[in-house]
C-alpha cells in the first residue's frame, strides 16, 4: 500500500516545484506549454485530451508526451511520444508502460520520484514541474540512445474527459540533443 499523497510529497527532496513561482523559472518552451494548457482549460480545472489540437503547438510537438493513465497495471503507458524525444531515446516507448522506460531509468534516477510525479498529477490533479536536469550519454543500455542530452525541465499537466479524473498527463520534456 503506497503512503498517502501529501506525506509522500513532504518526505520526498526531489527538485520539483508545486507552485506558479516555476513560471520564474522555467524555460520559454515549458511556459509556452503551460500557457496553452492553461488557456485550454479555462475556468475549468483541466482541459480534456480532445480540446488539445496538436495544429496549434506545432513547435512543441517533437517535445511532448502523453501519457494514458490505466485502471489495472501497468497503470501508466505511453499513448504519444514526440519526435525530439524518440531520437534522444534511440527507441519509441509509444505503448510501452512507463515503468522502465522514462529518460533517465539508466541512470538509476529514482523511479518511485518518477512515479511520483505521476501521483501527484493523478491523484492531486494538478501539474508538477519537475526541475531534475538530467544529462548524457551515459553507457550502451542508454535510454538517451548514446547522445549528448541536456535536459531543462519537464512540466506534468492533467487531462480528464469527464473534468474530474485524470485519465491523461500531458507533458512536456524541454530536452535537447547536444552538449
Amino acid at each position: 500500500m503506497s503512503i498517502p499523497l501529501d506525506d509522500a510529497i513532504a518526505r520526498s527532496s526531489h527538485p520539483r516545484m508545486l507552485t506558479l513561482d516555476f513560471l520564474e523559472h522555467c524555460s520559454p518552451r515549458i511556459r509556452r506549454t503551460w500557457d496553452y494548457w492553461n488557456a485550454k482549460r479555462g475556468t475549468r480545472p483541466m482541459p480534456a485530451r480532445r480540446d488539445i489540437d496538436p495544429a496549434e503547438i506545432p513547435d512543441l510537438l517533437p517535445y511532448l508526451v502523453l501519457t494514458e493513465v490505466l485502471p489495472a497495471a501497468p497503470f501508466l503507458r505511453y499513448r504519444l511520444v514526440g519526435t525530439k524525444q524518440v531520437a534522444i531515446r534511440g527507441h519509441d516507448p509509444t505503448g510501452l508502460p512507463v515503468r522502465g522506460h522514462y529518460i533517465g531509468h539508466h541512470l538509476g534516477n529514482d523511479e518511485d520520484e518518477v512515479m511520483l510525479n505521476y501521483r501527484i498529477v493523478i491523484e492531486g490533479r494538478r501539474f508538477v514541474y519537475d526541475y531534475d536536469a538530467t544529462t548524457g550519454p551515459e553507457r550502451d543500455d542508454s535510454s538517451f540512445g548514446n547522445r549528448p542530452v541536456r535536459e531543462h525541465g519537464t512540466l506534468l499537466l492533467p487531462l480528464s474527459g469527464d473534468g474530474e479524473t485524470v485519465d491523461m498527463v500531458f507533458c512536456c520534456a524541454d530536452i535537447e540533443d547536444g552538449g
